[in-house]
């Protein structure tokens, strides 16, 4: 079993050379990055990645809406749709997911309360207004709630709600396995 992590130009690259050089293996676990970009990958490997695995947060359109907060399938449905339309892609890597939840995170959880609370928009109030956030698990498109961990604790920082999945290629697909 292999664990890589890497952006599609290292995955190439490393996949070309293991193949070149007769590496074996029964399953390679990605984490993140390039082994997110499953439509980058298949273009370069074809059917060489089926059964590849990946460890990131679940995109959103893997998830059954129904046991999310009202609203946010409807709000998966059009971020799904508009990405489709300006990208051409038929499979939405889990990096629109991540980008667009945590924007949206930013814009509607943290700038109006660091601006409301905080008195506007420099780094402390940011700070301050992100370590307000309290989502509660389903209350996002990822599926995971957003609470910071509080300063002087070992996480310090990091959402302590945020949870990873492991996917597999499967075909010209991702499941969540």
């Amino acid at each position: 079993m292999i664990s890589h992590a890497g952006y599609n130009p290292d995955i190439t690259l490393f996949l070309r050379q293991a193949r070149e050089n007769g590496l074996k293996f029964k399953m390679l676990f990605g984490a993140g990055a390039g082994y997110s970009q499953l439509d980058k990958l298949r273009a370069t490997f074809a059917a060489d990645i089926d059964n590849f695995c990946n460890i990131d947060p679940v995109p959103a359109q893997l998830l059954d809406p129904a046991k999310l907060a009202p609203g946010i399938g409807d709000l998966t449905k059009t971020m799904i749709a508009r990405y489709k339309e300006k990208t051409g892609a038929t499979d939405v890597p889990p990096h629109c997911s991540m980008g667009f939840n945590q924007t949206w995170i930013l814009l509607n959880n943290v700038l109006p309360v660091a601006k409301e609370k905080y008195g506007g928009f420099d780094p402390e109030a940011i700070r301050k207004a992100a370590l307000d956030v309290d989502i509660p698990p389903g209350g996002t498109i990822q599926g995971y709630g957003v609470k910071f961990y509080r300063p002087g604790t070992p996480l310090s920082g990091q959402n302590e709600r945020s949870t990873p999945v492991v996917m597999q290629n499967a075909g010209e697909h991702i499941s969540v396995v």
